[in-house]
C-alpha cells in the first residue's frame, strides 16, 4: 500500500514558490515556518527533487523550540534522481536518506531503482516502494517540477498552501513547472475547512478527490 502523498508549499498570493533568480527567503511568516515544522514532525518521510537538493541544500530536519517537541524522530528524508548528477556532499546524505532514481547510482543512502529502463523515475513505482520500507505518510516540498509529475500521476492526496503576504508580480518560480493550456485541464479539489492565519501568513489544506 503506498504512503499518502501530501503536498507543501509556500508561496506567493499570486502563486510564486521563488522569485526568477531563486530568492524565497522568506515568503511566508515566521508563524507559518514554525507550522511547517510541526507538519513534518506528522510524518515519516520528506521528499525533494534533485533540483532543489542542487540549489537549497536542504536539511528536510523537524526544528521546533524546546519544548514543543524538538525531540521528536526525525522523518527519513527522500530525494527523487534525474539525469543531472547529485551532489555527493549533499547535507541530506549525512542522513542515509532514500534516493528514488531510473538508474543505480554510487550514493550514499538507500537506492531504489523501480524502473531501470528510462531516464526518468517512475513515481508510481517509486512511491509504492517506499510503503514496502514503512513509510505510511510522505510529505512532498519541491520543487515544481515533481509537484507537476505528482499531479499528472494522480499522486497527490492532500496539499498544504501557505500564503504569504505579498505578491511577485510576474513569473518566477510557478507552484507547478509547465503550461496550462485550457480550464478543463484543471484539477478541480476541495478545501479541507476554513484557511486560518499564521501570523501574517495564510494556512489552506486541500484534499485532492
Amino acid at each position: 500500500m503506498r504512503p499518502t502523498v501530501i503536498m507543501k508549499a509556500a508561496m506567493t498570493l499570486d502563486g510564486q514558490l521563488a522569485a526568477a533568480d531563486g530568492t524565497s527567503q522568506w515568503i511566508s511568516s515566521p508563524e507559518a515556518r514554525r507550522d511547517a515544522h510541526r507538519l513534518r514532525a506528522t510524518v515519516d518521510a520528506v521528499m525533494v527533487g534533485a533540483g532543489t537538493v542542487r540549489a537549497d541544500d536542504p536539511r528536510l530536519t523537524v526544528r521546533l523550540d524546546a519544548g514543543s517537541g524538538s525531540d521528536t524522530e526525525q522523518p527519513i528524508p527522500v530525494i527523487v534522481a534525474g539525469k543531472g548528477g547529485l551532489p555527493s556532499g549533499a547535507r541530506l546524505f549525512r542522513r542515509d536518506p532514500v534516493v528514488l532514481s531510473p538508474t543505480e547510482l554510487e550514493l550514499p543512502g538507500q537506492i531504489v531503482a523501480p524502473d531501470e529502463t528510462g531516464d526518468r523515475v517512475d513515481l508510481a513505482a517509486g512511491i509504492a516502494s517506499l510503503g514496502t520500507l514503512g513509510i505510511q505518510r510522505l510529505l512532498v516540498e519541491g520543487g515544481s517540477r515533481l509537484f507537476r509529475s505528482l499531479l499528472e500521476a494522480d499522486l497527490i492526496d492532500r496539499a498544504v498552501f501557505y500564503y504569504g503576504p505579498m505578491l511577485g508580480g510576474g513569473v518566477g518560480a510557478p507552484l507547478f513547472s509547465g503550461r496550462w493550456s485550457t480550464l478543463a485541464d484543471a484539477r478541480v479539489v476541495r478545501a479541507a475547512g476554513a484557511g486560518h492565519r499564521l501570523g501574517e501568513s495564510i494556512r489552506l489544506d486541500v484534499d485532492f478527490p
